[in-house]
């Protein structure tokens, strides 16, 4: 599987985007007119849909943990909102790759969660992190 690039930082290829197939693509505004009636308005979203990438686990194995020194370069990336929005490159579900503007999203929650596989300390770069990022496409 290719990897997945955000920003030219290398992450996993498999985490999971776990609102990939439940976020709408279409936009509604609906009001009613002053006899009553139901106006709905109806449009193709142009930005703003929802990129949630997650670190899964499945029985007592993890799929794409992402390293210490990975979590730093996204916080460090975070951290600076005046660099967005970045690149994000993600493998294609059969091939090639799709590519989306986003920022990190952070209304919902933390735009980065992060807890060690294995907790040791001190924590060592080459220590392994399940993360969730929260990203949304701006364009």
């Amino acid at each position: 599987m290719s990897d997945i690039i955000l920003a030219g930082i290398t992450l996993p290829g498999d985490l999971f985007w776990s609102d990939e197939f439940s976020a709408t693509l279409v936009g509604q505004a609906r009001k009613y007119s002053l006899t009553g009636a139901l106006i709905i308005q109806e449009s193709v979203a142009q930005a703003g849909r929802l990129i949630t990438l997650e670190t899964t686990q499945e029985g007592d194995s993890w799929v794409a943990p992402v390293r210490l020194d990975t979590l730093r370069l996204l916080r460090e990336l975070e951290a600076d909102p005046d660099e967005a929005p970045f690149t994000l490159v993600l493998p294609e579900h059969n091939t090639g790759t799709r590519s989306f503007n986003v920022a990190f999203r952070r209304g919902d929650g933390a735009p980065i969660e992060a807890r060690p596989i294995r907790f040791a300390s001190p924590a060592i770069d080459t220590d392994l992190f399940a993360i969730t990022l929260r990203l949304i496409q701006v364009d």
